[in-house]
């Protein structure tokens, strides 16, 4: 199964609205991650805010990512 993130929008600082290419809609949040490891780049909001699909995952312009099956595995159903 392809886990493709078609749409993704930071609706606060550490939570994702998503759209996959399922039609499967939710919230991922990421709060248990920022401020680990690489994440710790996105504890600036303004930064979290420029997540972005690019057409398979989520995306921000300092070079992270996350898997899109966990993505689609973890998110909440909206």
């Amino acid at each position: 199964m392809h886990y493709h993130v078609k749409r993704a929008e930071a609706v606060d600082a550490s939570r994702l609205l998503l759209e996959f290419e399922d039609g499967k809609r939710g919230v991922y949040d990421m709060s248990p991650l920022i401020g680990e490891g690489v994440f710790s780049r996105l504890e600036d909001p303004g930064m979290f805010s420029l997540a972005r699909s690019d057409g398979f995952t989520v995306v921000w312009p300092c070079g992270l990512d996350v898997a899109p099956e966990e993505l689609y595995e973890n998110c909440a159903e909206a």
